[in-house]
C-alpha cells in the first residue's frame, strides 16, 4: 500500500463467523454473524477517523452475503478474507496470530499503530484507553498466570514484526499452552516489559467469552481495586500487576 499515514491507526477486528475450534463454546453462527456486525459498527463510531478492517477466517461466504456487502460499502469498512486455518487443534490465537502477522504485514506501510480487538467483544472505554504517544505495546499483563491480554492491544508496527511475527506456532490450546502465555513469555524472557504499557484505566470489556460462554462483565469493586492498582504500579514503573482479585 502507499506512503505511512501517521495521522491514521488500523483497526484490525478479528473474526471466524463459522467456529474452527474445538475450543469455542459459543457456536451459534447467525448469532456470531449480527455480534460481529454489531461490533464493526460499534468501533467504526469509535474511530471515525482511523481506518477498520475486519479479518475473518471461516467458511462464511461474503460474496453473497448483502448484510456485510452494504456494511463495508457504506461505513468504508475493509474485508481482509483468510482461508480457513488448517490448525483447528491449534485454537484460536494461534488462528487469530496467523491474520495478524499477515495483515501487519501487508499494512506495515500504511500505518504505524495497530490496535486489536476480538470483534465479538464491545470494550466500551477504548478510545480513552488507546494512546499511541510514545509507546510500543499496550496490553494487560499479569505476573501470577503469566499472561499477556491479546483481547485488546495496541502496537507499534514495527515493534510487532521484530518481536511477536511467527510467534504463534509455539500456541496449542489443546496442549495448554495459550498464546497469551506465548507473548508474555516472549516479553520476560527478552526483558521487554519495561517497553511495554499496561491501560492506564481497566478495559471496559461487554460479550460473552467464546472459550466458556460466561459473560465478560467485572465485579465493579475489583475493578475499582484493579485501577487503583494501575495507579501504584504505574507511580512504581512496574508493567505488570502483582496480585489478582
Amino acid at each position: 500500500m502507499g506512503e505511512i499515514n501517521s495521522n491514521k491507526k488500523a483497526i484490525l477486528i478479528t473474526g471466524t463467523i463459522v467456529p474452527n475450534s474445538v475450543f469455542v463454546a459459543h457456536t451459534n453462527v447467525e448469532q456470531r454473524k449480527q455480534e460481529y456486525i454489531e461490533g464493526l459498527l460499534f468501533y467504526k463510531a469509535q474511530f471515525p477517523n482511523d481506518d477498520i478492517f475486519f479479518l475473518e477466517n471461516s467458511t462464511h461466504d461474503f460474496t453473497t452475503d448483502s448484510q456485510f456487502s452494504d456494511l463495508f460499502k457504506k461505513h468504508h469498512i475493509t474485508l481482509i478474507k483468510f482461508p480457513v486455518s488448517t490448525k483447528s487443534k491449534e485454537g484460536k490465537g494461534y488462528q487469530e496470530f496467523e491474520m495478524l502477522d499477515a495483515s501487519i504485514e501487508r499494512l506495515k506501510n500504511s500505518y504505524n499503530y495497530f490496535v486489536k480487538v476480538t470483534g465479538r467483544y464491545k470494550v466500551l472505554n477504548i478510545k480513552h484507553i488507546i494512546q499511541t504517544k510514545n509507546i510500543e505495546f499496550i496490553a494487560d499483563s499479569h505476573k501470577k498466570h503469566h499472561v499477556t491480554q491479546t483481547n485488546v492491544f495496541c502496537v507499534k508496527g514495527s515493534f510487532y514484526n521484530k518481536h511477536f511475527k511467527n510467534l504463534y506456532v509455539k500456541s496449542n490450546d489443546s496442549e495448554g499452552v495459550f498464546i497469551e502465555h506465548v507473548i508474555y513469555d516472549y516479553l520476560v524472557k527478552n526483558k521487554l516489559l519495561q517497553q511495554t504499557n499496561l491501560f492506564y484505566k481497566n478495559p471496559i470489556i461487554t460479550g460473552f467469552s467464546g472459550s466458556y460462554g460466561g459473560t465478560l462483565n467485572r465485579n465493579k469493586y475489583k475493578m475499582i481495586l484493579r485501577n487503583i492498582e494501575r495507579c501504584v504500579l504505574r507511580v512504581l514503573n512496574i508493567h505488570e500487576f502483582l496480585i489478582e482479585y
